[in-house]
């Protein structure tokens, strides 16, 4: 079913270093839909027509030169390759129409060899394509054996082949900020950019480590990445925004 959701932001210089508008868009189901932590892969419908229905009232909200931004990020409920086509075409439409010149497309490592034909597709209206990655950790145990996440045996290496961004999320049971560092070391060392993303409780996923949270928050650790220009950190929990961080929608 199609989720009543907050589907535009604007990510400003309170957030990150790099300005840049974020649609969540309705997608017609993750294929492979094992994911412990993540609700968004139940906002889907197996209509076209629907998805382009909310598709195109959210894409019609992107504001791109008008309020100084030139980068858009789609995020959906599956991989970019699994919205319809006639959305990723709206999608171009709007960068070409509003000013955006590169526009970032999160995808499932499974559907990799798909990526150099949409940078063909957007690359005729001169628009760049940035592909983001959901890893989450780089820790096999925790990675595949606990989320599900589908990359078995998988290096960094690899993914850099064929992906510039990474997210990377911290904040569940049996999680280490130790963990964490050797996550983010990985992180820079291969991608161009970093999204940690503080881990939110879903439904049959793991419990998140309130304690661990709060003292990753107290680190110096934690001071050190907010300086980082090739890191951006989400907490859709932050409700207070204590802690200046980027929400995720």
């Amino acid at each position: 079913m199609i989720y009543d959701l907050v589907r535009y932001q604007l990510v400003d210089e309170n957030t990150s270093s790099m300005k840049r508008e974020n649609v969540l868009l309705v997608s017609l189901g993750c294929s492979w839909g094992k994911c412990t932590f993540c609700d968004y892969q139940d906002d889907k419908s197996s209509s076209v027509l629907a998805c382009d229905s909310v598709n195109k009232k959210v894409l019609a909200q992107v504001k791109g030169a008008e309020v100084g931004a030139s980068v858009l990020e789609v995020t959906c409920s599956a991989s970019y390759t699994e919205l319809p086509f006639t959305t990723i075409n709206y999608i171009r439409e709007t960068c070409r129409d509003k000013g955006i010149k590169t526009v970032i497309l999160e995808g499932h490592y499974i559907y990799r060899d798909a990526n150099r034909f949409f940078t063909e597709f957007f690359k005729q209206y001169g628009i760049n394509t940035v592909f983001r990655c959901g890893v989450e950790t780089f820790d096999e145990h925790i990675r595949e054996d606990i989320l599900h996440k589908g990359l078995p045996g998988v290096t960094p290496e690899q993914i850099a082949q064929h992906f510039q961004w990474i997210n990377i999320m911290f904040g569940m049971e049996g999680q280490t900020i130790e963990q964490l560092k050797k996550d983010i070391e990985i992180g820079l060392k291969y991608f161009d950019r970093v999204n940690l993303s503080i881990y939110t409780t879903v439904k049959n996923g793991p419990e998140r480590d309130v304690d661990t949270i709060e003292r990753f928050y107290n680190s110096d650790f934690y001071k050190e990445l907010k300086m980082n220009p090739a890191i951006d950190i989400y907490d859709e929990w932050d409700e207070g925004n204590e802690h200046k961080v980027g929400h995720d929608i």
